[in-house]
This record gives C-alpha cells, sequence and structure tokens, in this order.
C-alpha cells in the first residue's frame, strides 16, 4: 500500500509540473516567451566576451525554456515550417551549451557556437516576426 501511495503521489506532481510548465499558446504568450530569449542572448553573450561561464551556463538555460515554450505556439498553430526552424534552433542551442560545459571553456568555441545559434533565429524572424514602431519584433498580424 505504502508503494502504491508513493507512486500515485509521483504521478500527481509529475503532472502537475507538466501541467505548470509554461508552453506558449497565444500570440501573447509567444511574444512573452521571445521577449525573455533577446535578453538572455544578450546577456549570454556579453558573459561569453567576459568569460563568466556560470553567468553564460545560467542565461542558455533561459534561453532554452523559452525557446521550448515557444515551440508549442507553431505546433498549436500547425505551421510546419517554423516547427522546423523552432526545433533547429533549439539543437543550434546545444552547441553553446556543450561547449560551456568544461571547467575552463575556450572562448573563440562558445563564441562561434553563440553566433551559430544566433544566426538561426533569423530564418523564423523574416518569416514571422516584424518591428514596430519601437522597433520591438512582434509577431506578423494574421498569424
Amino acid at each position: 500500500m505504502r508503494r502504491f501511495t508513493t507512486y500515485v503521489l509521483a504521478v500527481l506532481l509529475t503532472a502537475t509540473a507538466a501541467m505548470a510548465a509554461q508552453k506558449a499558446s497565444t500570440p501573447e504568450d509567444l511574444d512573452k516567451a521571445m521577449k525573455r530569449i533577446g535578453p538572455a542572448n544578450g546577456a549570454m553573450n556579453k558573459a561569453i566576451r567576459t568569460m563568466a561561464w556560470a553567468d553564460a551556463r545560467k542565461q542558455v538555460a533561459i534561453v532554452e525554456e523559452a525557446l521550448v515554450d515557444a515551440h508549442n505556439f507553431w505546433v498549436v498553430k500547425k505551421k510546419d515550417d517554423a516547427v522546423k526552424m523552432s526545433t533547429d534552433a533549439q539543437a543550434k542551442l546545444k552547441a553553446p551549451k556543450t561547449t560551456l560545459d568544461p571547467s575552463s571553456p575556450d572562448s573563440a568555441t562558445v563564441m562561434a557556437a553563440a553566433k551559430e545559434f544566433a544566426s538561426s533565429c533569423l530564418g523564423c524572424h523574416k518569416a514571422y516576426r516584424e518591428q514596430d514602431a519601437n522597433q520591438q519584433f512582434v509577431l506578423k498580424s494574421g498569424i
């Protein structure tokens, strides 16, 4: 009986955590996720330039979480090209994450991986984002 109760509690906790995870399903949710990526990406690059590796790892984690959240929007909207671009961006983020793993990463390698990741954002921004009057990226209308 004790094992059963433990199992039930574990399942409930897992389900609660899954439901609590922010997954973008509206344009507003997507915008919130995207607004987390920009500053975190900038902070990640600054941390890499100054070799503040712990800070860089922290920012990579923020970007990664926001990308996963945003990915759901494209799945819900059934935009296969955007899903592919999102998946590609997530895959390219693995390089900076991996190169930051050692206790003393190679700065040039980490920076190159971060630049490669940043380039993966361009395609989706060209297809689905535009700048508003304040030069902020917003979702194009009609999506």
